[in-house]
């Protein structure tokens, strides 16, 4: 269980095999097995030295995430799984990608807000309400406006700095998770 706060920004050191390396900004915090979302996906440390620490990305992992367009010296968003006993700041998500949308928009306002348009599939149209919340890389962001495959959300100077999506581009792909508890309730009926 994540809290969709982000805790650092990391930057990918090598791809090879399906094993990515990022570099350690957790030192002696990290433990094998450990869970820590990457641009939203969930991912089990197989590996760490004090400089670096690994993950293995099956096909599966691949296929739902921006994984797949991720290079050496790109940066994904970093935070580590829940604590029974940590504050939650925000919305309970899981770590598991729903979909990949595609960047539609990309505008810098006077106010130096970002707005950003994502495209993604309209199954998932259902899970989006305006004024609730979304996680893109993993980024807990508020829906400005919608429609049945595409959301408007706009990020504060801080946001822009402290995550991955100041350097998202036009047409880039981007991870989504949509609030869990929406989709329980949906499920449920």
């Amino acid at each position: 269980m994540f809290s969709w706060i982000i805790e650092k920004k990391g930057k990918i050191l090598s791809i090879e095999n399906g094993t990515y390396t990022v570099e350690n900004l957790y030192w002696s915090e990290l433990t094998l097995g450990q869970s820590i979302a990457h641009d939203w996906a969930c991912m089990t440390i197989n590996g760490f030295t004090s400089e670096s620490y690994s993950f293995f990305v099956m096909l599966e992992s691949l296929a739902k995430t921006n994984f797949w367009s991720k290079k050496t010296w790109d940066f994904f968003n970093l935070e580590r799984s829940l604590k029974v006993s940590d504050r939650i700041d925000w919305h309970f998500v899981s770590g598991h990608i729903d979909c990949i949308g595609l960047v539609k928009k990309r505008e810098l306002l006077d106010d130096g807000s970002l707005l950003l348009g994502i495209n993604f599939p309209e199954t998932f149209s259902k899970y989006t309400i305006i004024k609730w919340s979304i996680a893109l890389n993993g980024v807990s962001l508020t829906i400005a406006e919608k429609s049945d495959w595409y959301i408007l959300v706009s990020l504060i100077p801080l946001t822009q700095d402290w995550t991955n999506l100041w350097e998202i581009n036009l047409s880039d792909c981007i991870n989504i998770e949509f609030d869990l508890l929406g989709k329980y309730i949906l499920n449920t009926k």
